[in-house]
């Protein structure tokens, strides 16, 4: 048994779609959440201000102690996730491999993916799907301002708009499912299917990737058994109120957060008084 807490980071909200999951299937575990909001959103970033920003929150998880680290983030998984894994000793799951897993052998003859500008560039999914046997058509959709509307919680016309824009192209090659290839967008599930149409199955990798963690943590026994409340805690780089006020919104519950500053040239992060 170990009572240290699972770290999970994205450059805004859209991971607490991940601790969701981690609260339902992995309820008793300590939970430490980064939002690197002064950074969202990553998807137009370069490959080198991603592995600087996410190598800086992996040594700040790391001075937290954490057992585990989940990239809920598939910008992050897609693009820094194989270099994060030679430099820091941590485990470490992304996005990406667990549904990846998942669809290996399905029968699905046209599959949809809908992720940020960064994560679609890097083909990693298109990649990783031949890799692991899927032998159907790969359909990835950029979708670059969904992200941060879903951050920004905008009006539902806008975010109708913008997903209809999004949508036409996988409606168009008669995709039989989409992956939510960014942990924002399943905030955006309902209106995403009335866009795409009801009969197009939407997956959510976070399902995928915390049963992955699950079975890391009980094949390590250090799934945290005690009965006593589990503690989450967020830091957020950014605005701060910003950040727990729209964290209510999605949680429907308050978040305790702490701002945490961070140094460009140093790419380090540290805790403000």
């Amino acid at each position: 048994m170990s009572c240290q807490p699972i770290g999970l980071f994205d450059s805004g909200v859209g991971g607490l779609s991940v601790l969701l999951e981690l609260e339902r299937q992995l309820p008793t575990e300590n939970i430490i959440y980064f939002a690197d909001t002064l950074h969202m959103p990553y998807g137009p970033r370069s490959p080198e201000q991603l592995r600087q920003y996410v190598f800086a929150i992996l040594q700040f998880l790391q001075e937290q102690n954490v057992k585990l680290v989940i990239m809920a983030c598939n910008t992050s998984s897609a693009v820094v996730l194989p270099f994060a894994q030679e430099k820091f000793p941590l485990p470490m799951i992304g996005m990406i491999e667990p549904v990846v897993q998942q669809l290996a052998l399905s029968p699905v003859r046209r599959l949809g993916v809908m992720a940020t500008e960064a994560t679609v560039q890097s083909g990693t999914y298109s990649r990783e799907l031949k890799k692991a046997g899927f032998t159907g058509e790969v359909y990835c959709q950029p979708c670059p301002e969904l992200a941060a509307l879903v951050e920004m919680g905008v009006g539902n016309s806008r975010l109708a708009s913008v997903l209809q824009e999004c949508s036409q192209p996988l409606i168009q090659a008669q995709v039989e499912q989409v992956v939510l290839g960014c942990t924002h967008y399943p905030f955006a599930s309902k209106a995403l299917s009335t866009a795409l149409g009801n009969d197009i199955l939407l997956l959510d990798p976070a399902t995928y990737v915390v049963a992955e963690a699950k079975h890391f943590l009980e094949r390590k026994q250090l799934l945290r058994n005690e009965l006593t409340a589990a503690q989450h805690l967020a830091y957020v780089s950014g605005s701060l109120p910003a950040f727990e006020q729209r964290a209510e919104q999605l949680l429907g519950r308050s978040l305790k957060a702490q701002p945490v500053g961070f140094s460009a040239e140093q790419a380090n992060y540290h805790l403000l008084s």
